[in-house]
C-alpha cells in the first residue's frame, strides 16, 4: 500500500513500474498473480483473500517458481524483491536460495529477499535471509540506483497479526523509499 501511495502521488497511475507477482506454496506451487501492473494493493489483497493453504510446505518448489517467473517477466527497470512468507516447518538446501539469488545477480540486479516467519521454527528462514544478504553483499551495485535506494535482504518474525501487519508496513515503507528516491 505504502508503494502505491507513492506512485499515485506523483499524479500519473501511467508512470507505474511496479508488477507484482504473488505464489503460493504448500507441497505445490500455484501462481495466483503473476506480472501485474494494473491492480492497487487493495485489488492485490482481493486476489488472495480466501486462498487456503495445507498440506505440507515445499520450499525447494517455491523457489524454483519464483526463479521461474523472475527470468520470465525480467525488466532492468524494476529491483527484483520477494517476500517469503512461512511457518518456517520446512527445510531447504542453500543451492536453492543461492540460484535464485545468483539469477537476478546474473540477469543484471541484485536481489532484495525477506523472509518472514509466523511459526516457531526459524532457522530455516533466517538461513535463507542469511545467504540472500551474502549474495547481494557481493553483486555489483547498481549505477543508476541511488545508494539510499539500497534495501538489504532481511529476516523478521511476526508470530501474531499485530506483528505481521507491522512487518508489513515496515517492509512497504523500506520499499517505498527506493521508489521515491527514482520519482525525483
Amino acid at each position: 500500500m505504502a508503494r502505491h501511495a507513492a506512485v499515485t502521488a506523483t499524479g500519473a497511475q501511467a508512470a507505474r513500474r511496479d508488477a507484482y507477482s504473488v505464489l503460493l506454496f504448500n507441497s505445490t506451487v500455484s501462481t495466483v498473480i503473476a506480472n501485474d501492473f494494473a491492480r492497487n494493493p487493495d485489488q492485490l489483497l482481493q486476489g488472495i483473500v480466501g486462498q487456503t493453504a495445507g498440506g505440507g510446505t515445499n520450499y525447494t518448489a517455491a523457489l524454483s517458481a519464483t526463479e521461474t517467473l523472475l527470468r520470465q517477466h525480467w525488466s532492468t527497470e524494476r529491483t527484483p524483491v520477494v517476500i517469503f512468507l512461512s511457518d518456517g516447518e520446512c527445510s531447504v538446501g542453500d543451492h536453492s536460495v543461492h540460484a535464485l539469488c545468483q539469477a537476478a545477480v546474473q540477469l543484471g540486479k541484485h536481489l532484495s529477499f525477506h523472509a518472514v516467519s509466523f511459526g516457531p521454527r526459524n532457522e530455516v528462514l533466517r538461513r535463507m535471509a542469511q545467504i540472500a544478504r551474502d549474495v547481494q553483499a557481493r553483486a555489483p551495485r547498481d549505477p543508476a540506483l541511488p545508494t539510499t535506494a539500497y534495501v538489504e535482504s532481511s529476516y523478521a518474525e511476526a508470530l501474531d497479526s499485530v506483528r505481521l501487519a507491522e512487518t508489513f508496513l515496515g517492509l512497504a515503507d523500506s520499499l517505498r523509499k527506493p521508489r521515491g528516491a527514482l520519482l525525483r
